[in-house]
């Protein structure tokens, strides 16, 4: 992303019109409040009448450009009343005379505050005002002002709303599994020494590759029992579906029971052989660190785990094109029995022709007829399409122009879900962007469904570009993101900004824009991927406020707003000539998992020059201390110091970020505790700490009221959690991670009533008093339970809204708790993995009503599915392996 190159047909964020008035239109109602609680009312009535007045959707570029300049200066009116109203909040509980001098110093009185903020609002009205004169002779088109585009923004406020939480973006409520087909894939080998590792299909199904499959079947099962090893490429263009083949070919049973080991492992655009052994082994071994292993350590786990095994191992997506580092990864692999088997995914010829023992199998598009299939099953619900036939007259109209990739198919046909009159599918139709001759790289279908989307998610995608292209995005940190951004905003004050995030996600999952939800992976966390060809679309819409900042850059536009630091100087001791005079940026973030600033210098530098900072993510960094200046980034509300082994303190002057939503210093295993009074932090909802107390004090934990997720993890040193824990009434998920002297839960816990989501892991001493301790919170919505060796299946009485539950790790465990059964009208998703002594599913399980997805992997005993299967009626994804 060194340089965006702006098209004048497919406009950026920042030079769409459209966007920019909405946006305007936000902030300008959020300022409209602001001066009304401040009594206002000459200001009140001019920006009053700019709200109302209705105005053109296509203006011109010089316009676009005004409403930029006139969003920027709401914002900053925005931000500088947050900030005092945050200031007026803390106040009269600020005791400490040195709390005092660190927040208020240099605070205005009222009366200066308010002349101040007056002269920021004319300010404004004047740029309104301008706009409205070039506006004025266009002919006026009308705005809705109830739609969501123009919802309420975020104003400091003591209201606490209902909290919906992260952890079930994944879909597997019903609402997002309209266009799922069922989709029963049993892995199960009866011999204990062949393990598969598994993959998800696409919820959506599969369509029209039953002869590709079979195709590539034959080929890896014809070949003999060659010395050499078989490595058979699939090549095609983006978004053929290779990938999805490969999981077809992967998970068929003729391929299962032909291979003793089967390993997938995702290539990722820099070939690293270290990552791909790593992959390799911590497929296999769970029990192990990998990362934390050099590359002698790898290579001799990867000869354990491969030797004299049949094997089949998918590389997907290659990009590399170096002979030479391919060869040191094909001897490392080369110690297998003979017929073992690599499948190769890439879109490159030059890959193939590189890796390939024989021929590569070049996949095309579909063809129309199933094409037409996988259209209508995205943008129908399953037989809907019967009653509009006039619609999938149209549609076939559409799928030609999709010219058979299956990703736009998707995308184009998930846009037009719940649309059922004939102007709004001939809108998509009709749509100019078909015919539009662009030398940019964005196809003509995606840009199509873009234009479908409303501004608030335009602006959401386009932030996702600050992600490298091709990586593994957690889906909480996206969605903090967004609210830190001030992307987020709300109809009303009852709603939760992080719910309105949470639904934005799922519309742009629901139309195939994000990709590859897994649920609680690695049993903590949930993430999601981004199509290529989608960030492309991403990056073209940030336009120039987004850059990232690598070796290879020149030099950067003054109209950058949010940065992120890939390769660029990583001695961390200098910040890029062309970005130090930029006062406005946003956001600085260190993208690339590893790669942090690595001098207290460099962070010093950005603190200094970038005041108006909301997000600072420095994480994988090895500094030894976080500058006390950070405490001048008053606006700043997302801090990601998180995966740094050196520092062991917080500066006190943390506690004056009072806009700071989310803290991150987990995997830190230095630090020695969190600040005294980070109590003062009254607007953080997310926090996430590893730190070498024993317990954490009462006043740490429970004056932060506002938290809304606490992630305690890898604390060695914990023993017991704080009995403040009990004022933490907007809790919704909590946590607790590699604790391994952590015996027991404080009576507190029954306090967090509004608890939804609640993850323990790992800490081997915990015994859950036989589940008693979580009696109690009967609005928990998923669990997850693992690495407990202890802990037995006892019964409780409670847990009747639970959706969700993981059981990993739980050697005691012989079958499904009983307690289960209470949830047998909720539960959706169960999990069960690593338990060694889990031998049988009750006959009860037929009374799971409810249930979608059943997973059960590496339990080692056999066992047979009990015969009432049949009456779980809404299952979708059945998987059973080893």
């Amino acid at each position: 992303m060194d340089v965006v190159q702006e098209s004048s047909t497919f406009p950026s964020i920042t030079k769409d019109a459209k966007v920019l008035l909405d946006m305007l239109l936000v902030k300008v109602n959020s300022v409209v409040n602001i001066a009304r609680a401040m009594n206002m009312h000459t200001e009140l009535i001019k920006l009053e009448l700019f709200v109302v007045t209705e105005r053109v959707a296509t203006l011109s570029h010089e316009v676009a450009e005004m409403l930029k300049l006139a969003c920027y200066d709401a914002e900053r009116v925005i931000d500088k009343y947050e900030i005092w109203s945050l200031q007026n909040q803390l106040l009269p509980s600020s005791t400490s005379s040195k709390v005092r001098g660190l927040i208020f110093s240099g605070r205005l009185n009222p009366f200066t505050y308010r002349n101040r903020m007056c002269l920021e609002i004319r300010k404004l009205i004047k740029k309104l005002d301008k706009i409205g004169v070039f506006a004025e002779n266009i002919e006026l088109v009308g705005l809705d002002f109830t739609d969501n585009n123009i919802a309420q923004p975020r104003i400091a406020s003591t209201h606490t709303p209902v909290y919906k939480p992260c952890y079930f973006v994944g879909g597997w409520d019903s609402t997002d599994n309209d266009i799922a087909q069922a989709s029963i894939a049993v892995r199960h080998q009866g011999s204990s020494t062949s393990t598969h590792t598994p993959v998800s299909l696409p919820c959506s199904g599969v369509v029209g590759r039953d002869i590709d499959r079979d195709t590539v079947i034959e080929a890896l099962l014809k070949s003999g029992n060659e010395a050499t090893l078989f490595v058979y490429p699939i090549v095609g263009v983006e978004g053929v579906g290779k990938t999805t083949l490969a999981k077809l070919v992967y998970n068929d049973p003729r391929i299962v029971s032909q291979f003793q080991l089967c390993l997938w492992v995702h290539v990722s655009r820099v070939f690293k052989v270290e990552e791909v052994l790593e992959q390799i082994v911590n497929s296999v071994r769970e029990d192990l660190l990998c990362e934390k292993l050099d590359m002698n350590e790898l290579k001799n786990l990867v000869h354990e785990t491969l030797y004299g095994k049949n094997y089949l191992i998918v590389l997907d997506d290659v990009w590399n094109e170096d002979p030479v580092k391919w060869d040191e990864l094909k001897k490392l692999l080369m110690v297998g029995a003979c017929g073992s088997k690599i499948l190769v995914t890439t879109r490159k010829k030059e890959v193939a022709s590189i890796m390939g023992t024989v021929p590569a199998y070049c996949l095309k598009g579909l063809l129309h007829e199933d094409s037409l299939t996988l259209f209508l099953s995205t943008a129908f619900e399953q037989g809907q399409e019967v009653d509009h036939l006039n619609l999938v007259w149209i549609a076939r109209m559409i799928v030609h122009k999709c010219e058979g990739n299956p990703l736009f198919l998707m995308i184009v046909g998930s846009s037009l879900r719940k649309k059922t009159e004939t102007w709004e599918w001939e809108i998509v139709n009709n749509h100019s962007g078909w015919s539009s001759n662009q030398n940019d790289e964005i196809s003509s279908a995606l840009r199509v469904s873009y234009e479908q989307l409303s501004s608030n998610l335009k602006v959401c995608l386009a932030y996702c570009s600050i992600f490298p292209k091709g990586c593994v995005i957690e889906i909480d940190k996206l969605i903090q993101l967004w609210v830190a951004e001030g992307l987020i905003s709300k109809s009303n004050e009852s709603e939760d900004l992080e719910h309105v995030a949470i639904q934005h996600f799922q519309e742009l999952l629901l139309r195939s824009f994000f990709q590859d939800v897994e649920e609680y992976r690695s049993v903590s966390t949930s993430i999601c991927t981004m199509h290529d060809l989608v960030h492309d679309l991403a990056l073209s819409a940030a336009g120039v406020e987004f850059c990232t900042v690598n070796s290879h850059i020149q030099s950067i536009s003054d109209e950058v707003r949010h940065v992120a630091f890939s390769d660029y100087d990583l001695s961390g001791k200098e910040l890029p000539t062309s970005l130090v005079s930029n006062q406005a940026l946003r956001t600085i973030s260190f993208s690339i998992n590893g790669v942090g600033p690595m001098s207290t210098m460099f962070v010093e530098d950005c603190i200094a020059r970038f005041m108006q900072l909301r997000v600072l993510d420095i994480s994988d960094s090895c500094f030894d201390e976080l500058p006390s200046s950070v405490g001048e980034l008053k606006y700043l509300r997302y801090l990601d110091v998180s995966s740094n082994g050196s520092i062991k303190e917080l500066p006190d002057s943390i506690n004056k970020l009072l806009s700071l939503q989310t803290l991150r210093v987990s995997h830190c295993p230095q630090l020695e505790g969190l600040p005294k009074d980070i109590g003062n932090l009254i607007s953080l909802r997310h926090l996430y700490i590893t730190t070498k107390q024993a317990c954490f004090p009462d006043k740490a934990i429970g004056c932060l009221s506002s938290l809304r997720s606490l992630c305690i993890h890898s604390c060695n040193n914990l023993v017991s959690l704080s009995e403040g824990l009990q004022y933490l009434t907007s809790l919704r998920t909590l946590a607790i991670i590699g604790c391994p002297r952590l015996t027991f839960f404080p009576s507190a816990m029954k306090h967090l009533t509004a608890l939804e989501n609640l993850l323990i892991v790992d800490c081997k001493e915990l015994t859950l008093l036989e589940w008693q301790d979580i009696e109690g919170l009967r609005m928990l919505r998923s669990l997850v339970i693992g690495g407990l060796p202890e802990l037995e299946s006892k019964d409780v009485h409670c847990l009747g809204s639970l959706q969700m539950l993981v059981l990993s790790g739980l050697p005691e465990l012989v079958t499904l708790p009983r307690w289960l059964e209470g949830a047998s009208a909720t539960l959706q998703y169960l999990r069960v993995e690593r338990c060694l002594n889990f031998a049988a599913l009750p006959k009860w399980l037929e009374n799971l009503t409810a249930l979608e997805k059943l997973e059960i992997s590496k339990c080692r005993k056999s066992f047979s599915l009990p015969e009432g299967m049949s009456c779980l009626t809404n299952m979708k994804v059945l998987n059973i392996d080893n």
